[in-house]
C-alpha cells in the first residue's frame, strides 16, 4: 500500500481545541484502545472498528428503523425499543432514517492525506495562537503507521505536533513517532503494578519501560495523571509519579480531575458504566499539588 494511502479509523476531530496543548489546536481522535480502564472517559473509542452507539433517551419509538433493519437487529418487543448489537452487520440503514439521532456511527475511514488536508485549513489560528494539532485517542499506539503518516505529513508544513498517548504499544513504534512529534502528553495513571492491572486492565511494565525508552530521545514529555476518587489520588500514587518525574527529569505534570459525564456514552455504547458519580476532593489534589519537587511544575487542567 501506498504510503499517501495508508488508512485509519477516527472517532471524532475536534477544531478550535484550547485544552490539549498549546494555543488553538484540532485534535485527531483515533479509535482503538487496548486498555480498559475503569474510568474512561471515551468508551466509544475503545474497539478499534467502527460501531453504531444508540441514545435511547433520544429514542421516539417511531419504529422507522425496525422496518428498515435487514438484520434484524433494531426491534420493538413488549413496547420497549432494543438493538441486538450482535446481529448488527453495520450496514447504516437504520442510521439512514433515524429523524432524533439517536442512532449514529462511531468511526470512520480516513486516509492520512485526508486528515491532513482537513487540519492544515486551521493553519492560520495555529499560527497566530501558537497552536497546532494533538493526535488522540482511543491509543494512538494503536494505529501508529496511519499516526506516523499524518504527523509527517504536518511537519513538512511546519505545524506543532502533540501526540495523547498512555504507552501502550511497542516501543519501536512509540519512537518512530517521536521523529514527528514536538511533545507527548504520557499517562501515569498508577504506579502500583497489581492496582494498573486491576483498574486499567494491563501490564506496568510495558508502560514503564516504553517512557523510559521514549525519555532517551526527547525531553518534551508531559506526564499526565487521570484523578479518580479513592483510585489514583492516593498519596502514595502521587508519590509515585513524582518520583518517576524526578527520575527521568520530566518537568511538567498535569492533574486531569475526575470528569462524571462519560455515563451516557457507556449507555450509547451498550456498557455499564462502574465507577458513577465519584466526588473529586479538589482541596486535597491542590495539596498534593503543592507536594510537586523543586523544578516540576504539577498544573491542575480544566
Amino acid at each position: 500500500m501506498e504510503a499517501q494511502k495508508k488508512t485509519g479509523i477516527v472517532f471524532d476531530i475536534d477544531h478550535f481545541v484550547v485544552h490539549d496543548g498549546e494555543g488553538i489546536r484540532t485534535c485527531v481522535y483515533l479509535k482503538g484502545c487496548p486498555l480498559r480502564c475503569a474510568w474512561c472517559h471515551s468508551p466509544e473509542s475503545q474497539r478499534e472498528e467502527r460501531q453504531i452507539l444508540f441514545a435511547a433517551g433520544r429514542c421516539v419509538q417511531c419504529g422507522a428503523c425496525v422496518a428498515e433493519c435487514p438484520m434484524k437487529a433494531q426491534k420493538m418487543e413488549n413496547g420497549k425499543r432494543i438493538f441486538e448489537r450482535d446481529l448488527c452487520s453495520m450496514c447504516g440503514a437504520c442510521i439512514q432514517v433515524c429523524s432524533t439521532g439517536a442512532l449514529t456511527i462511531s468511526g470512520k475511514e480516513y486516509t492520512a492525506e485526508e486528515i491532513a488536508e482537513e487540519v492544515l485549513a486551521d493553519t492560520v489560528f495555529f499560527q497566530k495562537s501558537g497552536g497546532g494539532v494533538t493526535l488522540s485517542g482511543g491509543e494512538v499506539l494503536m494505529q501508529a503507521d496511519f499516526a506516523y503518516e499524518i504527523l509527517k505529513r504536518l511537519k513538512e508544513h511546519h505545524i506543532h505536533t502533540i501526540v495523547e498517548t498512555a504507552g501502550y504499544g511497542t516501543t519501536e513504534n512509540l519512537l518512530r513517532l517521536a521523529e514527528y512529534t514536538d511533545m507527548f502528553y504520557y499517562d501515569f495513571k498508577l504506579g502500583d503494578k497489581e492496582k494498573f492491572a486491576q483498574y486499567v486492565r494491563g501490564e506496568l511494565e510495558i508502560v514503564m519501560d516504553n517512557l523510559r525508552a521514549l525519555r532517551r530521545v526527547t525531553d518534551q514529555i508531559v506526564l499526565r495523571m487521570p484523578v479518580i476518587p479513592g483510585i489514583t489520588d492516593t498519596r502514595e500514587n502521587i508519590l509515585s509519579l513524582y518520583q518517576t518525574a524526578e527520575e527521568l527529569d520530566i518537568r511538567r505534570i498535569h492533574f486531569l480531575p475526575y470528569n462524571t459525564s462519560a455515563g451516557a456514552k457507556y449507555e450509547w455504547c451498550g456498557k455499564e458504566f462502574l465507577l458513577g458519580e465519584l466526588q473529586m476532593d479538589m482541596e486535597q489534589l491542590k495539596r498534593y499539588q503543592a507536594m510537586a519537587p523543586s523544578g516540576v511544575k504539577a498544573e491542575i487542567m480544566g
